[in-house]
């Protein structure tokens, strides 16, 4: 009897412990995290299912993603009202993306051109569209900001350093066709339209001595100009015109430096390049005053327009090193025209205004400016970045795009008003070279994008991860 009693005693306990337990497991089970458990509980076992029973010849579909195309999860360009989607450009094959990238030693993965002796100068890329960049080796090259690398109409790259150079970047033969002291610096380089002639400057890199202009056929310019530093205005070349008369060989469109070695134009002189050999200098003749402080940004590709800014003006410098210094220290158009230019020697037709200029402004985040702005190829149309910049460190900027049709009827120019394209929240923003009629290549916050504005689609071309720049677009063996 006293044993039954034990028992008994321990069975009633035995049954309370596992009512308890029953009951906690009931509580738990209705908890969220328990519901989230069996969820990912019953997936697995679903998945695990699915694999066991799965046949060995039937293969799920991946999609493959097309290498001439990169998506942009995240586009920098957003269209007014979202009126346009963001889809992705498909990219033609075979062409190629020239652009060029100043040393950057903060970034670790820099690539450096071992073999070019001035590889911590920048180097000189060449990249599939879409896909994996190569440097070019390029001797002499030494990055510029004023200076820009070109593609002839043969397709041979033209870029300055140490002299001047002729690169073919597919055979990677390399000519030096001009060379320099060895205390100057290469300040302008032009070329004329069909190729055939080339302007370029050059003057002491400590900017004191003789300013020295070069003109010629493409590989064998001689000294046409030479002028004091002292004694500006401190020409450089703007562009190279053809001529019609028989007396005159080319025109050269000289413009003011101010004693700089940035990319600093203010006003535009004419030069002739004349068919008799050992006269006396020729001296240029003023077509725009630069004061005040107004200067040429562009040429039509016909030549037969210029887009000048009346009214230039420096921006606060970004604290945020979100600009690079080069670019930061520049002049900015506050303004626009666009004239005719044409005759013999070339004269400046009347000025048709594309914006007017923004003076004496309660704050500095009024103000709006412009960089960077192209014809499109058939030249009826203009493409610009306006920016503005906040009144307040960092100095953040804010860019759109904005887009002018041009017209040129019974010999009367005639320019719309600038109509808003996209938006972006970039911090900086550069238009490059077109890659056909209708796109258009641009930079954004360490990205070369490629939009169609007809259609709004864009495509990632280059993730450089630090400032770069757009030289032209190219096939192999052509243009």
């Amino acid at each position: 009897m006293h044993l039954s009693r034990i028992g008994m005693l321990a069975m009633l306990s035995l049954i309370g412990l596992l009512l308890a337990c029953f009951n906690g497991l009931l509580i738990y089970g209705l908890t969220p995290q328990a519901q989230q458990a069996a969820a990912r509980s019953a997936t697995a076992t679903v998945s695990a299912l699915e694999t066991r029973v799965a046949s060995p010849i039937v293969l799920t579909p991946t999609p493959t993603p097309n290498p001439s195309a990169t998506p942009t999860p995240n586009p920098p360009i957003f269209w007014p009202n979202n009126s346009v989607p963001n889809a992705v450009l498909q990219l033609p094959e075979d062409r190629y993306l020239l652009y060029e990238q100043p040393y950057n030693p903060n970034l670790p993965s820099n690539p450096k051109n071992t073999q070019n002796p001035n590889s911590q100068q920048g180097n000189l890329f060449l990249a599939p569209l879409g896909g994996q960049p190569e440097v070019l080796n390029a001797p002499g090259y030494i990055y510029n900001q004023a200076v820009r690398p070109m593609l002839t109409p043969s397709g041979q790259l033209l870029y300055s350093g140490d002299g001047l150079w002729l690169l073919d970047i597919f055979s990677g033969q390399a000519t030096q066709i001009a060379t320099i002291d060895a205390d100057a610096v290469v300040t302008s380089m032009a070329l004329s339209s069909d190729g055939h002639w080339l302007a370029w400057s050059s003057e002491p890199s400590n900017g004191r001595g003789t300013i020295k202009i070069y003109a010629g056929p493409l590989a064998s310019t001689h000294l046409v100009y030479q002028q004091s530093t002292a004694d500006c205005p401190c020409f450089r070349v703007f562009a190279v015109l053809p001529s019609s008369s028989k007396q005159v060989l080319a025109y050269l469109l000289l413009t003011d430096s101010r004693g700089s070695h940035e990319a600093i134009q203010n006003g535009l002189w004419v030069l002739p390049i004349t068919t008799t050999a050992g006269q006396e200098q020729q001296q240029p003749q003023e077509i725009l005053d630069e004061d005040p402080q107004q200067g040429p940004l562009l040429l039509s590709p016909s030549d037969r327009f210029l887009l000048y800014s009346p009214n230039e003006g420096q921006v606060p410098y970004p604290t945020d090193n979100s600009v690079p210094a080069d670019i930061a220290a520049l002049s900015y158009a506050n303004s626009l025209s666009l004239a005719s230019l044409g005759g013999s020697p070339p004269a400046l037709g009347q000025a048709q205004i594309v914006l007017p200029a923004q003076r004496a402004l309660r704050s500095i985040a009024d103000y709006h400016w412009v960089t960077t702005p192209l014809f499109t190829p058939d030249e009826r149309s203009l493409v610009y970045v306006e920016f503005s910049s906040d009144d307040q460190p960092p100095y953040e900027r804010h860019s759109a795009l904005y887009t002018v049709q041009v017209s040129d009827g019974n010999g009367h120019l005639h320019v719309a008003r600038p109509v808003l394209l996209a938006t972006t929240t970039a911090a900086l923003v550069e238009l490059g070279t077109w890659l056909n009629g209708h796109t258009l290549t641009f930079y954004a916050d360490g990205n070369i994008f490629a939009l169609d504005l007809s259609s709004g689609a864009i495509a990632t071309l280059v993730q450089a991860r630090t400032y770069v720049r757009a030289i032209a677009v190219v096939g192999t063996g052509r243009i």
